[in-house]
């Protein structure tokens, strides 16, 4: 059995436990979401050590001593861990919030105010330009709560309405449909030749393990979330 296969086999152990708890809170389904956190609780530890090493540890070696900045306010964050020390944390925090909120804010100023401007000024020679227009500029209306609800603007304001539930419904459908797309993809990946007789078995054992425990009373079953 090669890596791939085996890989194959852990995943739709894993998938099996993962959609246990669809029928109530289960062992299985506890010792998936523990197995799940742990891992990539150590993956993210990996990764932001390696990036650590490379962008901090390795440049302060060859001799770039800029960097012990850096590394002295990410060590000021753990002073968190002792109370008596907690002042010293306050300084890496304001650094992080001054300089995200700075480069948010011009980021949010381009993409988000004048690009929102720029992509709406279109030529009406289109139905589309048309809709695009009209929908941003109603959409935008509707959000004037000082406006009184009467005259012209109850048109525009409803218009608005119509074309936020219009966008809220299909985002909400393009959600939907990639978690299909994603269950579709796993069961895809469960039923391969290869690995079927093992993810039916699998998934035998998993019933009549799940069934007998709670026949017997072993296990506890809690469908209240």
């Amino acid at each position: 059995m090669d890596a791939f296969v085996f890989g194959l086999i852990v995943g739709s152990f894993v998938s099996i436990g993962a959609y246990s708890v669809l029928i109530g809170e289960n062992p299985l389904g506890k010792f998936t979401e523990n197995l799940y956190m742990g891992i990539l609780g150590g993956f993210i530890f990996a990764t932001n050590w390696d990036y650590i090493r490379t962008s901090a540890i390795n440049p302060v070696l060859q001799g770039n001593y800029v960097f012990i900045i850096a590394l002295l306010l990410s060590a000021m964050l753990f002073s968190r861990l002792k109370p008596e020390w907690l002042w010293l944390a306050r300084y890496p925090v304001a650094v992080t919030v001054g300089a995200g909120l700075g480069l948010a804010i011009r980021t949010t100023v381009m993409a988000d105010f004048l690009g929102q401007i720029t992509a709406t000024i279109l030529p009406l020679n289109s139905i589309n330009n048309l809709v695009m227009i009209v929908g941003t500029v109603t959409a935008a209306a509707y959000f004037i709560f000082t406006a009184k609800m009467e005259g012209p603007y109850k048109y525009v304001n409803r218009t608005g309405q119509i074309f936020l539930l219009v966008a809220f419904g299909v985002t909400y459908g393009q959600t939907v449909s990639f978690r299909f797309e994603l269950v579709i993809g796993r069961l895809v990946d469960m039923l391969r030749p290869e690995v079927a007789m093992y993810t039916y078995a699998m998934l035998l054992l998993v019933a009549l393990g799940l069934g007998y425990g709670y026949y017997t009373k072993k296990l506890k079953w809690n469908i209240n979330r």
